[in-house]
C-alpha cells in the first residue's frame, strides 16, 4: 500500500517555469517521479504563499484527512496573505499570494501595518499551531525553510533591495531579533514572543547547517555552503539545483530516517 505523503509550501517546493518557458522540476518532482509507485504525493505549495496561507492549508488538510507524513516548507517571514473581497463579487473572497511584492493588494499593508515585530510573532505562531495540530492528530511531519527565518531580509527597505537586486538574499542578511521594535506600553502584556521563541520544538526542523539563531540554515544556506552556488532560475532551484537537494538532502535526512522509503 502506497504511504500518503503530504507537501505544503511556497515556490521552492512548487515548480517554476524559466524564461525560455522550460519547466524546472522542484525537489517535489524528483521526488514523486522516483517513488510514484510506493509514495501517494499530494503537493500544495503555492508560489507567494505566505507562512499564515501555509499553515491554513495544512490544517484544512490534516483535518480531512489522514496522512503517513506531511513536510511543511516554511517561506519568508514578511510574507502577508489575507482572505480579500472581490469587487465584482463581494459574497466571495480570495487570497493574493504575492510573495514579498510591496505593490498591487499588498502596498497599503506594507505602507501602513508591517512591522518586523508583527511578522516574527505571526510565524511564531503560525508554526506553534501547526506542530501543535499535528503533534494532537498523531501526525508525523518535517519542516524546513528557504532559509533562517531570523536572518532573511524583513524590513521595509530591505525587501526593497531584494525586490531590485533580483533576489541577492545573501547580500541583504540581517539578524532580525536584534532589529525588532519593541511593545508599547500597555500592550506589554501582549508580548508573547520570548515564550514562542521557547515553546516551539525546533527538533522538528531539518536545518541544513549548525548555526542556531534558534532558527538554522534552510534551502538557500545549503546551496550556497554545500555547492557554492546561487539559484540560477529567476531566483529558485533550476532543476539541476533542486535535484541535488531532494538526492543530497530530502532524501537522506527526511525520508529514508523516517521510514518513507
Amino acid at each position: 500500500m502506497r504511504k500518503n505523503i503530504l507537501i505544503v509550501g511556497c515556490s521552492f517546493s512548487h515548480h517554476i517555469t524559466d524564461g525560455d518557458g522550460v519547466k524546472q522540476n522542484s525537489w517535489v518532482d524528483w521526488l514523486k517521479e522516483e517513488f510514484s509507485d510506493s509514495l501517494y504525493v499530494q503537493n500544495i505549495s503555492i508560489p507567494g504563499a505566505s507562512n499564515e496561507l501555509i499553515k491554513r492549508i495544512v490544517t484544512k488538510k490534516t483535518l480531512e484527512k489522514k496522512w503517513d507524513y506531511v513536510i511543511i516548507q516554511w517561506s519568508t517571514i514578511d510574507r502577508w496573505d489575507y482572505p480579500i473581497q472581490l469587487e465584482e463579487h463581494p459574497m466571495f473572497v480570495r487570497y493574493w499570494p504575492n510573495g514579498s511584492n510591496l505593490e498591487g493588494v499588498n502596498e497599503n499593508f506594507y505602507k501602513h501595518y508591517y512591522s518586523v515585530y508583527g511578522a516574527v510573532i505571526d510565524t511564531l505562531e503560525n508554526i506553534l499551531f501547526t506542530q501543535q495540530l499535528l503533534d494532537s492528530e498523531n501526525i508525523s511531519y518535517s519542516m524546513i525553510t528557504i532559509g533562517n527565518l531570523f536572518t532573511l531580509s524583513t524590513t521595509i527597505e530591505q525587501i526593497k533591495k531584494l525586490m531590485q537586486s533580483y533576489g541577492n538574499y545573501y547580500e541583504l542578511q540581517e539578524n532580525v531579533l536584534e532589529k525588532i521594535e519593541k511593545i508599547q506600553i500597555p500592550f506589554e502584556d501582549s508580548d508573547s514572543l520570548p515564550f514562542l521563541l521557547k515553546k516551539i520544538n525546533y527538533d522538528k526542523f531539518i536545518f541544513s547547517d549548525d548555526e542556531r539563531n534558534p532558527m538554522g540554515g534552510g534551502m538557500l544556506e545549503w546551496l550556497y555552503k554545500e555547492k557554492n552556488e546561487y539559484p540560477k532560475s529567476n531566483f529558485h532551484f533550476d532543476k539541476t539545483q533542486s535535484y541535488n537537494f531532494y538526492k543530497e538532502f530530502i532524501k537522506p535526512k527526511i525520508l529514508i530516517p523516517n521510514g518513507l522509503i
